[in-house]
């Protein structure tokens, strides 16, 4: 990893006028990930609900010496033992001309630290078991939880 000087990298909300680089690095995850033809056909919908200050859905974008770099989703629910609201970090995508330079830590620094400002119960996240990179870095940076997850595909 060749890190970057901090004041390179700007970590923030998504603002409207970052809907064009939003679209480029989610269509990147997308390809990435083979997502089907529905997850491209809702961009017009993700996007107004990451813009919608209402709904639980949040959107951070990174930037790179002005490019955009990176992005992240974060979706907020509620917890039936606590008042605290749980962010699920649904999405976290570097672009690959920014990765290996430590910005997908930064990003779940900046996450970490804006949940404490929020107060927030805690962040969880999952990743595939392949996806052995990402997972180089969680588990350097979070604990593993001790839960097999299982699901029912509806769609």
């Amino acid at each position: 990893m060749n890190p970057i000087e901090a004041s390179a990298v700007e970590i923030r909300r998504l603002e409207e006028n970052d809907r064009a680089a939003w679209e480029d690095l989610w269509q990147e995850n997308l390809d990435h990930f083979s997502a089907p033809e529905r997850a491209r056909a809702d961009m017009p919908l993700i996007w107004q609900r990451l813009m919608d200050e209402t709904a639980p859905l949040l959107g951070w974008l990174v930037l790179r010496q002005g490019r955009a770099a990176g992005l992240a989703h974060v979706i907020l629910r509620q917890h039936s033992f606590s008042s605290a609201e749980v962010a699920i970090l649904e999405d976290l995508w570097i672009a690959p001309f920014a990765r290996r330079h430590g910005l997908a830590e930064r990003l779940v620094e900046r996450l970490v630290r804006g949940g404490r400002e929020q107060g927030w119960r805690r962040i969880e996240w999952e990743t595939g078991a392949e996806n052995l990179v990402a997972q180089r870095l969680y588990d350097r940076i979070a604990t593993l939880d001790p839960v097999r997850r299982y699901r029912i595909d509806l769609e």
